[in-house]
């Protein structure tokens, strides 16, 4: 898919608060604003609020960020900070139909998005899992990745948002293939990374020890290393044991970890990286980045929630806007 070619002489990064009754409002109001300050006017942010959160947010902002209010049709309710809704999901839903229609435009570079909860897209069929599927259909990615990464740490799961007694039975070569040249498209095009080291883990403990706890790592892990190796010329190793790649990493052997499964990937990322981790959606030509938590309704609105993860997307695609601009 070709998008509109952008027409903006500022780079342009496009968000959305997430969840109005979250914790999505006040980190990535707090993330923009340390943004704008940093970079003052070689910047154009936009921020998609739906309507009703106009008047109690619209005038909350710095004065480089630009509103873009979303009508919200029906009837309308109240929103309230920690009591989710269907209204909620409904304006959160809006706001990134909106943002999203503008990266088809051509009018942004990159885009942050707040957190959701997965009812947001009860209303579509077929009904996405998440927001990286939601926007990877959208933008008609040929392959996408979700990466979750940190100042140490980058790793992408394979599967994602599957229950653990599938992993095995929808774990393909070619999903490992797809997974690993979408999150290496974006590390050498947007991080800057010409030559990425990659390490692959092994599904089954030891990576299954030569086949005596499990066949996934002769059947499909090794085939994909060796086409990714040989076709796509990548320094790429595996399978090998997931218990030793992470802490190597972190002393800088590898630059990326492909994991199986959600947990194999997170658990580690997110105890080295809770705070200051972001999510990313590799493979896509608008690149989306977002913070990588949920939306913490138990303390929304008392002003406690940590935004250094919604910081730390921001930052990131505010220096991906440049690169593309």
């Amino acid at each position: 898919m070709n998008l509109h070619r952008s027409i903006l002489a500022v780079p342009t990064i496009g968000i959305t608060l997430g969840d109005p009754t979250g914790v999505g409002p006040e980190v990535m109001r707090a993330a923009v604003e340390a943004v704008v300050a940093a970079e003052g006017d070689a910047l154009r942010v936009e921020v998609f609020l739906p309507q009703p959160m106009v008047e109690s947010h619209g005038g909350r902002w710095a004065t480089q960020v630009h509103i873009r209010a979303i009508a919200v049709p029906g009837p309308t309710a109240a929103l309230h900070a920690g009591v989710p809704s269907e209204y909620a999901n409904r304006c959160a839903f809006l706001a990134l139909e909106a943002m999203v229609d503008a990266a088809e435009q051509g009018q942004l570079h990159a885009m942050v998005t707040g957190p959701v909860a997965k009812g947001i897209f009860d209303g579509l069929t077929p009904q996405p899992p998440g927001q990286t599927e939601y926007i990877a259909a959208r933008l008609q990615a040929d392959r996408f990745a979700m990466m979750l990464a940190g100042p140490k740490l980058r790793v992408v799961p394979v599967t994602t948002h599957i229950p653990l007694s599938r992993v095995s039975e929808l774990l393909t070569t070619d999903a490992i293939v797809s997974t690993t040249i979408a999150a290496v498209g974006d590390l050498q095009g947007w991080l800057g990374i010409a030559a990425p080291k990659v390490a692959v883990c092994g599904l089954n403990p030891h990576a299954g020890e030569a086949g005596r706890l499990g066949d996934e790592e002769q059947r499909l892990i090794a085939p994909a290393v060796r086409r990714l190796r040989e076709q796509e010329g990548l320094d790429i190793h595996g399978p090998l044991p997931a218990d030793g790649l992470f802490f190597q990493a972190l002393q800088g052997r590898w630059d990326l970890i492909i994991c199986m499964y959600h947990d194999q990937a997170l658990a580690p990322l997110k105890t080295v990286h809770f705070f200051d981790g972001w999510n990313q959606t590799c493979g896509l030509q608008v690149p989306r980045l977002s913070p990588d938590h949920g939306t913490a309704w138990d303390i929304a609105g008392r002003g406690i929630a940590d935004a250094q993860s919604a910081t730390a997307a921001m930052v990131l695609a505010a220096q991906i806007a440049r690169r593309r601009s």
